[in-house]
């Protein structure tokens, strides 16, 4: 029987499947990743929009197209969202997020043990693991997952205690939950790849719950001599520690730090909980770590309390930060979140001609990010090839092009603008 796992959405689900994967194999079940034909899909799903919800429904018809008779098990956030949505012959849709390993393995083996191939008997119920939420407390241990691609990726961290108006996630995920260093480094030093990418649902609240710091965990990491790099970020947790700790231990120049309006009164409606006077003191203080640091954002247009000059005072801020790159998302209602209980969404005309303003004026700084670099001399992790040319990514998060070899590190001179990047040589 060959299983095969499917994976939308964040980097912390790319962990959670690898970590599915490695926990059947040591059952001996023929897993890996990938859409291609198998017996068993397990699709592990997201709900951080409303598009993302519909996309993980639409797998489901991917996948029968290449096994009709193939039984599927949903896991994930879209699956805990409304799981009901994904009842189809031969699906079995699990609301677990806080175990889905241990979930997905267990459906597995109540598949292969029924004696009608074609059904799936076992369904956990929803609401019974919805009253679980409140309760965990502890970091979700899970098999290391083993990654065979150039970047490693390590889950710190799961869970949120932020509950901004706009997001389903905290829901689905539950409160806040660190895993150890000791465990985090026993992982690392089992890793092989050039480059390591920690990542968690809020990696900004790491260690608050078993009494360590994110300082400290960097630290601790800093003696791998794998590049390493982080994912998105709080505002909050950017200081001079942690700055210093990231230039000491070989950690990439690049962040990705949530914004999501840069308007101080969007924001209180968001429960953001900051002003955009501190956001743009922690940009500052990472330029004065890293000069060449390449800051990245996510921003959601149309939120429904943003007015015209909202909206303007955004992309004013947005300029005054100089990111290298934004996310831009029109809102989602999210049923069940507080904003979606107390607003009404704005028009849908409205809300697209601000994303086409902003996406205009991402591209622009992209743009003028890029040029700062050309002449520039970097470090560049050779990954995989595109057209004529290998392809890799620069420490800031730029984008090469050039002729080494895959697998290798090249300090490359960024000579003119390509593509989505620059040629280095």
């Amino acid at each position: 029987m060959i299983i095969r796992v499917v994976t939308l959405g964040c980097k912390v689900n790319q962990c959670e499947s690898a970590s599915i994967v490695a926990a059947l194999k040591t059952f001996n079940y023929n897993a890996s990743e990938g859409l291609e034909p198998a017996d068993v899909y397990i699709l592990n799903t997201c709900s951080v929009t409303s598009e993302a919800d519909k996309k993980s429904r639409q797998y489901l018809t991917k996948m029968r197209k290449l096994n009709r008779n193939c039984n599927i098990i949903v896991i994930g956030c879209s699956a805990q969202n409304n799981y009901e949505k994904f009842k189809q012959e031969n699906v079995v849709a699990i609301g677990g997020t806080l175990n889905k390993v241990n979930f997905a393995v267990k459906a597995v083996k109540n598949l292969c043990e029924n004696d009608d191939y074609n059904t799936i008997s076992d369904i956990i119920l929803y609401d019974n693991l919805l009253k679980s939420v409140e309760k965990q407390c502890e970091y979700c241990y899970e098999p290391y997952p083993k990654f065979d691609k150039t970047r490693a990726f390590i889950k710190i961290q799961d869970g949120c205690n932020r509950f901004c108006t706009y997001c389903i996630i905290p829901y689905l995920r539950g409160r806040s939950r660190s895993r150890s260093i000791d465990d985090i480094m026993i992982e690392c030093d089992a890793i092989s790849s050039k480059e390591i990418v920690l990542t968690g649902i809020d990696m900004s609240y790491y260690g608050r719950d078993i009494g360590v710091t994110f300082g400290e965990l960097l630290r601790a990491l800093g003696k791998y001599e794998a590049r390493k790099r982080l994912g998105s970020l709080e505002c909050e947790i950017i200081d001079d520690a942690m700055l210093e700790a990231m230039r000491q231990g070989n950690y990439c120049p690049h962040f990705h730090l949530s914004l999501q309006s840069g308007c101080d009164e969007v924001l209180r409606s968001m429960n953001r909980r900051y002003s955009c006077d501190f956001y743009l003191d922690k940009v500052n203080l990472i330029r004065k770590y890293f000069v060449s640091a390449s800051i990245t954002t996510d921003i959601i247009v149309g939120f429904p309390t943003e007015t015209d000059k909202n909206f303007n005072e955004t992309c004013d801020f947005v300029e005054k930060c100089g990111f290298s790159d934004i996310h831009v998302f029109p809102y989602s209602s999210r049923t069940g979140t507080l904003a979606s209980k107390k607003y009404r969404p704005l028009h849908a005309d409205v809300v697209k001609n601000r994303v086409s303003r902003l996406l205009e004026l991402k591209a622009n700084l992209r743009g003028k990010f890029l040029n700062d670099n050309i002449g520039t001399t970097a470090s560049v992790y050779v990954e995989d090839r595109d057209g004529d040319y290998n392809v890799g990514y620069t420490p800031n998060y730029i984008k090469v092009y050039s002729t080494h070899p895959c697998g290798s590190i090249a300090d490359l001179r960024l000579t003119e603008l390509f593509k989505d990047g620059v040629i280095g040589e």
